[in-house]
């Protein structure tokens, strides 16, 4: 998980500069169809806001935007009067391209074509929880610590807003899936500390499972339909063509040969 760091200094959350002592983390998206987390930074970044999360999530990058102890402006006020925003650090979601809503419902989601960016942004808010989690000493799976906001309104410590639950079960992920999770990469971490190399394949061949699942940027697209055309990338024979996957020195010089060849 690649976290960056641009804290919205000029929101009101920011300048008013309250804290809290973190007791959970709340899961948030963002309710509209935008990809990049960079667009939320700088809407966010100025006066008269009314909100506030410590980070936004999204395919490639996490971008921290509070202090993780600062009081956070994401949950409004729950039924029973009481706030996430004092107890919990908060983060977005950022939603794929293609989509509007309608009555607190997706609309023209595509499951398919989004499940290469689904995984990639679900396993970046699986390791920023399971990072907080480290750091706060919090436990995932301790009732209330690792919610969705959905989770947080019948908790009765936040509004009334659907998120994550109007997105992720359409993907066949549930939130205590998530927590369960959480709890595995945190156990992970506690492992890597005292790393085998029997250990380090494991992780490696589920680093490079994972990587096979991403899709290819948008930018690569003239270059992959030119080698697709002249025959050089032929995918695996399953319509993959792994684009964000590591290229071996034999899958290297087999391209160069059909290169030659073409």
């Amino acid at each position: 998980m690649e976290l960056e760091t641009q804290f919205l200094t000029e929101n009101d959350c920011y300048q008013i500069g309250q804290t809290i002592r973190p007791q959970g983390v709340m899961v948030h998206s963002t309710g509209v169809a935008q990809p990049d987390p960079e667009v939320f930074v700088r809407r966010w970044n100025k006066p008269n806001v009314e909100k506030c999360v410590h980070a936004f999530v999204g395919r490639e990058r996490t971008i921290q935007t509070l202090p993780w102890t600062m009081r956070g402006w994401h949950a409004g006020t729950g039924t029973t009067g009481r706030s996430a925003n004092n107890t919990h650090i908060s983060f977005e979601c950022c939603e794929p391209a293609g989509h509007t809503y309608q009555g607190g419902e997706m609309v023209g989601y595509d499951v398919q074509a989004n499940r290469p960016y689904f995984n990639a942004l679900y396993q970046n808010a699986v390791r920023l929880t399971a990072m907080l989690c480290r750091q706060f000493g919090l436990n995932p799976l301790e009732p209330g610590v690792v919610i969705c906001h959905a989770e947080g309104y019948d908790l009765g410590v936040a509004s009334n807003h659907g998120d994550v639950l109007q997105w992720w079960p359409k993907h066949g992920v549930t939130m205590d899936q998530f927590r369960r999770d959480t709890a595995r990469a945190m156990e992970d971490n506690d492992e890597e500390d005292d790393m085998t190399q029997e250990r380090f394949n494991e992780l490696m061949d589920g680093y490079l499972a994972r990587r096979a699942l991403l899709g290819p940027s948008e930018w690569s697209a003239p270059a992959r339909a030119w080698a697709e055309e002249q025959g050089i990338v032929s995918g695996d024979g399953d319509g993959s063509f792994r684009y964000r996957s590591f290229t071996t020195r034999e899958e290297t010089v087999q391209m160069l040969y059909q290169l030659k060849n073409a």
